[in-house]
């Protein structure tokens, strides 16, 4: 009896759903997105959503890696690039659990099957990662944008969920006022002895920001804190 009454309870929530009540009035003129999930490791598009043929024309099973590549504006394929090479370089560093932390953005142009290019902004965030903690698995959004000649400077970013904010190095190392004006200096080329002069303050104490600096970013030196930090900027030159 039990059985019974779950099975009918749980039909009437399924054949509640609008898109059982109506098929045939989409407002196709509202669909501004699709979504795909992208297998890591082994490099393929696993699912694209059927909103990716009304937006681009093309059918959705011959949407894999190799079709997206080639349907990026020519212009944009070296920003695509290095967007995800600074994608990559970011979520090496993360642990287990702070992959499902971020979401990777910024926007390229992809041309549609009647040979017109829209501007589309992509969102990438992890829904799955090995027990190594090794990312296998993406959930990646392209929602339509406004077509631009110029990029954003500030156009890629690394959204932090738990934080409700966009990301950058010294907020992601949580480093304070103080220490983001001297790794600032410290990448301007200036020793403790100038930074303190400049900071009115004396050598020691900077110097103990320095080691303290070190020891919140997990660096040996300065020198391997630099190249972290690079992880999160970007050109089209990347």
């Amino acid at each position: 009896m039990k059985t019974t009454n779950r099975d009918t309870n749980w039909g009437a929530l399924v054949n509640g759903q609008k898109a059982m009540k109506a098929t045939n009035d989409i407002e196709i003129s509202k669909i501004d997105s699709y979504y795909f999930i992208f297998n890591c490791f082994e490099n393929k598009i696993e699912y694209v959503n059927n909103t990716f043929e009304i937006l681009t024309g093309y059918p959705k099973e011959l949407f894999d890696i190799n079709k997206l590549l080639d349907i990026i504006h020519p212009d944009d394929i070296d920003y695509f690039i290095a967007c995800e090479s600074r994608g990559l370089r970011f979520t090496n560093t993360l642990s287990f659990s702070e992959h499902f932390r971020y979401i990777m953005s910024y926007t390229y142009r992809i041309k549609t099957n009647n040979n017109q290019y829209v501007a589309i902004r992509q969102e990438c965030q992890a829904i799955e990662v090995d027990s190594k903690g090794h990312l296998t698995k993406t959930f990646v959004t392209h929602r339509r944008e406004k077509d631009f000649r110029n990029r954003d400077e500030n156009d890629y970013y690394i959204f932090d969920k738990d934080k409700n904010q966009k990301l950058n190095a010294t907020n992601f190392y949580n480093l304070t006022k103080r220490e983001r004006e001297i790794v600032d200096l410290v990448q301007d080329g200036l020793d403790s002895k100038q930074i303190g002069k400049k900071l009115h303050s004396s050598k020691h104490t900077i110097d103990t920001h320095r080691r303290n600096i070190l020891k919140k970013t997990n660096s040996k030196n300065f020198i391997e804190l630099l190249t972290k930090l690079n992880g999160f900027y970007i050109t089209e030159t990347d």
